[in-house]
Order: C-alpha cells, then sequence, then structure tokens
C-alpha cells in the first residue's frame, strides 16, 4: 500500500507538469522553461519549414489553370506551379499547418515545438488505455488541443507572412535553388546573433536533464515510501489534486482569455485576406488590360 501511494504521487507530478505544459506554464520570457514564448529564430524556422512543405506537397501536380474572362480573349493556360493562386494558398494555409505542432518539453532548444504527441501524454494515454482513470480536469477529447506557445507561435506566423510578404513572392517566383530557411531567415529576418536555431535539428537524442530538484524529491518520497503511513500518503495526494484543480481552473480563464484575442485576430486577418484578394484582382486585371492593348497595337 505504501509503494501504491508513492506511484500515485508521482502520476499526479506527471500530470501536473503536463497540464501546466498544455496551457503554457511558467514565466513565459525564462530560456529554461520548454513552454517560454516563441523565439523571433523559431518564428521564422518554423514559418519557412511549414511554408517550404507546402511548395513540396503541391509543386508535384501537373494541373494547368485556365486564366482569362472576357469573350474576345484567348484564354491563358498557367501550370499551376507556377501560378499566383499557389502562392495565395500557400500564404493564407501555412500558420494553419502550425497548429498541428505541440510542446515536447523533453527535447532542448527548438526541438521543443514538433509535431505529434509529446512522450508524456503518450504514457497518459497509455495509462487510460489499460483502465488507469487519469484526472487532467478537462475532457479527453482536448487532450490534444495546442499548448499557449503553439498559439503564440501561430500568432507571429501570421505577422511574419504579411511582413515578408514581397520577399517570399520574390523566392517563389525565383529559382528556388536556396531553401526559404536559408533565404528569407538567414538572409532577411534574423541577425547572426539571432539565427543560432537556424542549424538545430532533433534526432532522438537532444533531450533535456529532468529538474535536479524533482528528481531529488522524488528519489526521497519512493526510498522512504515503505516507512510511511499509507493514511499521510493519502493525505498528501488529496492535497496534490486540490492544487492540480486550482491550477487547472486559473489556466482555464486564462485559456478563455486567449480565446477571445484570437477571435479578435482572426477578424483582422479576414480584413487583411481580403484586401490582399482585391489587390491580387487588381494587378491580374492591369495584366490582362496590357496583354489586350498589345494584341491591338498588332
Amino acid at each position: 500500500m505504501a509503494r501504491c501511494g508513492c506511484v500515485v504521487l508521482l502520476l499526479f507530478l506527471v500530470i501536473f507538469t503536463e497540464v501546466n505544459s498544455q496551457q503554457g506554464g511558467g514565466d513565459p520570457e525564462d530560456p529554461d522553461n520548454p513552454h517560454r514564448d516563441p523565439s523571433k529564430c523559431e518564428i521564422c524556422k518554423f514559418v519557412a519549414i511549414e511554408f517550404q512543405g507546402m511548395m513540396d506537397d503541391t509543386g508535384k501536380t501537373k494541373e494547368v489553370l485556365q486564366l482569362g474572362y472576357r469573350i474576345d480573349r484567348e484564354v491563358k493556360k498557367v501550370p499551376y506551379k507556377f501560378s499566383e493562386l499557389r502562392l495565395i494558398e500557400a500564404m493564407e494555409g501555412v500558420c494553419e499547418r502550425i497548429m498541428k505542432y505541440n510542446i515536447h518539453a523533453e527535447r532542448k532548444s527548438s526541438g521543443r515545438f514538433a509535431k505529434g504527441e509529446s512522450e508524456t501524454f503518450k504514457t497518459l494515454k497509455g495509462l487510460v488505455n489499460k483502465g488507469v482513470k487519469v484526472e487532467l480536469g478537462i475532457p479527453y477529447n482536448m487532450w490534444d488541443e495546442p499548448s499557449a506557445p503553439v498559439h503564440t507561435l501561430k500568432k507571429y506566423c501570421d505577422a511574419m507572412i504579411e511582413e515578408h510578404e514581397d520577399a517570399i513572392e520574390a523566392w517563389f517566383r525565383g529559382d528556388q535553388e536556396k531553401t526559404l530557411i536559408n533565404y528569407l531567415c538567414a538572409e532577411r529576418v534574423l541577425s547572426r546573433e539571432e539565427a543560432d536555431c537556424l542549424q538545430e535539428e532533433w534526432t532522438g537524442v537532444e533531450k533535456v536533464e529532468h529538474n535536479t530538484e524533482n528528481k531529488e524529491e522524488n528519489e526521497t518520497t519512493e526510498d522512504s515510501a515503505d516507512a510511511e503511513d499509507d493514511s499521510k500518503k493519502k493525505k498528501q495526494a488529496e492535497l496534490d489534486r486540490q492544487r492540480i484543480q486550482r491550477e487547472i481552473e486559473r489556466q482555464a480563464e486564462q485559456r478563455q482569455t486567449q480565446e477571445e484575442d484570437e477571435k479578435d485576430i482572426e477578424r483582422e486577418q479576414e480584413r487583411d485576406r481580403r484586401k490582399r484578394e482585391r489587390e491580387m484582382e487588381r494587378r491580374r486585371r492591369e495584366r490582362e488590360d496590357k496583354d489586350g492593348k498589345r494584341k491591338t497595337e498588332l
């Protein structure tokens, strides 16, 4: 029974850590906090990675677009791979791909941002599948919701796409010999001092060491488990449960505030998207008018 109480206590500590992770707990500016806000380097790095990924995904199609709306003009055929539509769709969709990321607190540096489940959540889901009741204070189907740092990364992604739209378009219309990370991040957005994360790659071994204080506390708890009274362990577990519940309630309020802010951002992005569409339509019409004048002169 004593050892069982120790396991329960350790499980509570794991759950508390992961819930705090899921909501972006800790000081967002602490360089040792894996749930800190994304750096400028991380923002540019993952924007470039996802944009390049969209280019790779859509560059294989052989679809041909037919452009032109007037009866007296010949329909212009443009391969989708080189079309303005492909560029617009990539710019509008790249930041949504960021929302598939999660925080992997066990990984070092920029490796903390990655797709897929963190090791802790895999463990917790494994316990649920084995019939263990795991209470996080949020529904099971919300365990995979993006954490606060991921929402922040997505917000800055939107801002970076808008701010550096011309550079991205120039890269798209060029020969694309350079990767977007080099063309945009290393050469245009980041200073040499800010670009340290661009060379970081996750190979499976770049893991952070667990907090020494927590390790010593867990080891001490386990060593003394057999000597402690079972009733004290139950009391300690209840105290931990209450502490977790208070933290969950506090961060639920934080999430609600964040969702309201995101709605404001989405409305602003929609206005910007419509503005870009009007501008693209204006450019298209200007090109069509110029083509029509050339044909008339000929």
